[in-house]
């Protein structure tokens, strides 16, 4: 029988004095350290609710950005696991992803409309679905998922000024790079015309691993080193490590979250958490003076 395994890893970086990056790890979120899980195909949540990987990146300033990530995923994964979905039925997945990012949006909007300290905070999303049939990719913003099998491929469009430059033909991969304008975001959670882009079902083959990271990652280490490190190293453990001290190496200039997915021949069902608190005690200890359950 398959099995999925995940490791998973975030760091503040060698420049930043606050990490603003949150990650969700099959319901627990962190915002430093490293987490590895390991499930069956046939898992029962797994074929019920499903399990969601993701990466928020804050934007804001000060504190904002890491309140911002951090309540966009405790919001999206309250709300994502809310629904329970048929096996069968990937259109359910769909609709949950976008109701979740919708509802994690509109809480961001409405607790930066009230405090003032968090006006103008939003956050980025990207992230994978693991479902009975497959797995949906999900982002808006600048973090990336990618594919891996010989070669790197992106799957998530970067929602930057010089991403759509690119797509419009109008500015080539390398000028992007090179822009200024590279980060600019033109679609982000926290703003009031968010949209979450959500594929189809897609079908995770043995001989491929599923990369989702910040662009604390994929900003400073270039693709085909990125590449290298997935090819050398076969434990998702060690080419997550390898991938944040290689970021490091290049400078670390922003805070760095890496999550690698990949399926595996292991017959174990276990998890292992360093650091990190489940999504609904999370949920309790970050309220809004007033009450964040009303917000979400």
């Amino acid at each position: 029988m398959k099995t999925y395994s995940v490791a998973s890893f975030t760091d503040i970086g060698l420049r930043r004095t606050i990490n603003e990056d949150h990650i969700l790890v099959g319901r627990f979120i962190k915002n430093r350290g490293g987490m590895g899980l390991t499930f069956s195909t046939d898992d029962d949540f797994l074929a019920v609710y499903g399990l969601v990987f993701a990466v928020a990146d804050g934007i804001g300033g000060a504190r904002a950005g890491e309140v911002a990530s951090r309540l966009a995923l405790q919001v999206f994964d309250r709300h994502f696991y809310s629904f329970e979905k048929a096996a069968a039925e990937d259109a359910a997945f769909v609709d949950a992803l976008t109701a979740s990012g919708k509802r994690a949006n509109d809480t961001i909007l409405q607790m930066a409309s009230a405090r003032p300290e968090c006006s103008d905070m939003g956050c980025t999303l990207a992230g994978v679905c693991l479902t009975p049939s497959g797995y949906h990719v999900f982002s808006a913003g600048d973090s990336r998922v990618y594919r891996f099998r010989r070669y790197l491929q992106q799957l998530t469009e970067d929602d930057t000024v010089t991403g759509l430059a690119v797509r419009l033909g109008t500015m080539t991969g390398e000028e992007a790079e090179a822009s200024n304008q590279r980060h600019t975001l033109i679609n982000s959670l926290g703003s009031s015309s968010f949209q979450l882009r959500v594929s189809q079902t897609k079908e995770l083959r043995d001989d491929e691993r599923l990369l989702i990271s910040s662009d604390g990652l994929h900003d400073l280490v270039p693709r085909p080193l990125i590449e290298d490190i997935l090819k050398t190293n076969a434990d998702p453990v060690q080419a997550v490590q390898a991938l944040v001290e290689e970021a490091k190496r290049q400078g670390g200039h922003d805070n760095i979250s890496v999550i690698l997915i990949q399926a595996d021949i292991q017959e174990t069902i276990a998890a292992t958490e360093v650091e990190g608190t489940p999504s609904s005690e999370l949920a309790s200890e970050f309220k809004a003076p007033q009450d964040l359950e009303k917000m979400a």
